[in-house]
């Protein structure tokens, strides 16, 4: 198994989830977040007290979106992600894929 992390505009976040329940993909975990990005978007700093003087980089709204997949989904799930998360101005976010050893429910704790 595989835990994938993407970091996307709000925006975007129902257009992803909505294509991720069409794949059957539908335990994902929705985060709030700040992030920024680089070079940073004025236009989109969330609060203007957030900007840090020295470096003049500010936080913008985000979603985080957590999600395990099987191995053979990684592909299709990345490029699923990567297609509708796309706006092609900076801050469009990243994605993170890492291994997983083990995955249990919390409830009836059996393994994933």
């Amino acid at each position: 198994m595989k835990r994938i992390e993407a970091v996307i505009r709000p925006h975007k976040q129902g257009y992803v989830l909505s294509a991720l329940a069409k794949l059957g993909i539908t335990n994902v975990t929705v985060t709030k977040t700040l992030g920024n990005c680089d070079p940073p978007n004025y236009s989109q700093i969330y609060d203007p007290a957030s900007v840090d003087p020295v470096s003049g980089t500010g936080l913008v709204p985000k979603r985080l979106l957590l999600l395990f997949v099987e191995d053979d989904q990684v592909p299709p799930v990345l490029k699923l992600i990567q297609s509708l998360a796309l706006t092609g101005r900076p801050g469009d976010g990243v994605i993170a894929v890492s291994p997983l050893d083990q995955v249990l429910r919390v409830r009836p704790k059996e393994k994933i």
